[in-house]
């Protein structure tokens, strides 16, 4: 029995050492695959050792850098529930990273709350995984920080709260989304230089805070890429909206891009057959519509005023020159109606600051190369070929 009872603890205890063992060498495999992926990125990525505790796989005295330049100390950082291998992919439930605080001379920066969440360290081979997940080595579903401070002198100059990046992908139809908001920012001027803080204060903007949030979307089976809006709004100054849909950004394109980048890069001295190989691949892309709108909430007559005084005018003269310059500039184009277009959009809206937008909306999509043509051989046709509109004041924009 004893004889029996020894051979069996012996049997577990190696056991349990292989596993140890097996888990370790997923660890050391995992890092140096994270290493391999960083790199391709133009990233360096070191660390002390590369250890596991159950199912987290933690990469102790860890730095990154781009390269070539100094290394940032992230300290131990922790993979939390990492599964599969290199062959394979990795997947990573969650990797939360530790608060930063790094002072430089005089300024101090905060960094806390920042995470990754549903990472994943994709394998070599990605032909059988969806679209969004062909062209990167590395994919996640979420990412995010609480907040972001930075000091100087004992002071806050800068502020960031909730920043996040929440991404998609529709088993369905292979489509991916994109939801990302920079978060809510303020920024204090009057610590800046006192160039920077005399301007600032001077145009009525010793604090500036906003929010900064958009949306994206591709769909893989037409290549239509669309930013759904990305918007800028700061308060007491205006909000800048920004939308487009462009098509033919298939998978194939991609691909081809891909490989003309890589030749570029391999054969500096034969980067006109490539950019020509470039032009070609672009004729394949059409741009669907775009639309930027401003609308303004008192930023347009404070830089009226400031610079005003500054050249020593009147408001309504400053106007006046701008009114005439407008004109001028665009006559250049040879296109009087939308000379015309432009310069009552800007006299409208300078006189009673709304709204200012310029648009982009054609029946159907217009090939790059049609507006790449128009461009270089024939300027003044291109407001009808993209069907460009200038309008201010618009109701529907405000």
């Amino acid at each position: 029995m004893f004889a029996k009872t020894s051979v069996s603890l012996t049997t577990i205890a190696v056991a349990l050492m292989s596993t140890t063992a097996a888990f370790a060498a997923d660890a050391n495999a995992f890092g140096e695959r994270l290493k391999a992926v960083a790199a391709d990125q133009n990233m360096t990525i070191a660390y002390d050792s590369a250890t596991s505790e159950g199912d987290n796989v933690i990469l102790k005295g860890m730095t990154a850098s781009p390269k070539g330049e100094e290394p940032a100390k992230l300290g131990d950082i922790t993979f939390e529930n990492v599964t599969g291998s290199t062959e394979d992919g990795w997947k990573i439930a969650r990797i939360p990273i530790d608060d930063i605080d790094v002072t430089e001379g005089d300024t101090r920066t905060t960094i806390t709350g920042m995470s990754i969440e549903g990472a994943e360290i994709l394998p070599a081979d990605r032909s059988g995984l969806p679209p969004a997940k062909q062209f990167s080595e590395v994919y996640f579903d979420k990412a995010g920080l609480q907040s972001m401070t930075v000091e100087k002198a004992g002071a806050k100059v800068f502020g960031l709260t909730g920043a996040s990046i929440d991404n998609t992908t529709n088993d369905g139809d292979d489509s991916f989304s994109s939801d990302f908001n920079l978060g809510t920012f303020d920024a204090d001027f009057t610590k800046a230089d006192p160039e920077t803080a005399k301007t600032m204060s001077d145009l009525g903007y010793g604090n500036l805070s906003g929010t900064a949030e958009g949306s994206a979307s591709w769909d893989p089976k037409t290549g239509t890429v669309s930013l759904d809006p990305f918007d800028i709004n700061v308060a007491n100054a205006g909000n800048l909206s920004f939308t487009y849909e462009m098509a033919g950004y298939t998978p194939a394109f991609i691909q081809s891009m891909q490989k003309i980048s890589q030749q570029m890069q391999q054969n500096p001295d034969g980067n006109q057959n490539s950019g020509m190989a470039m032009m070609g691949l672009l004729s394949q892309l059409s741009l669907g519509s775009a639309d930027i709108t401003f609308v303004d909430d008192s930023l347009t007559d404070k830089l009226l005023d400031f610079y005003a005084k500054k050249q020593g005018t009147t408001r309504d003269q400053l106007i006046q020159q701008i009114e005439q310059t407008v004109p001028a500039m665009l006559s250049q184009l040879q296109n009087p109606e939308f000379q015309n277009k432009v310069s009552g959009a800007v006299s409208t809206f300078l006189k009673d600051p709304k709204s200012l937008s310029i648009s982009i909306d054609p029946e159907s999509p217009i090939p790059a190369m049609q507006i790449m043509g128009a461009a270089m051989g024939a300027p003044q046709t291109l407001p009808q070929v993209l069907s460009l509109d200038v309008t201010a004041n618009d109701a529907t924009s405000e």
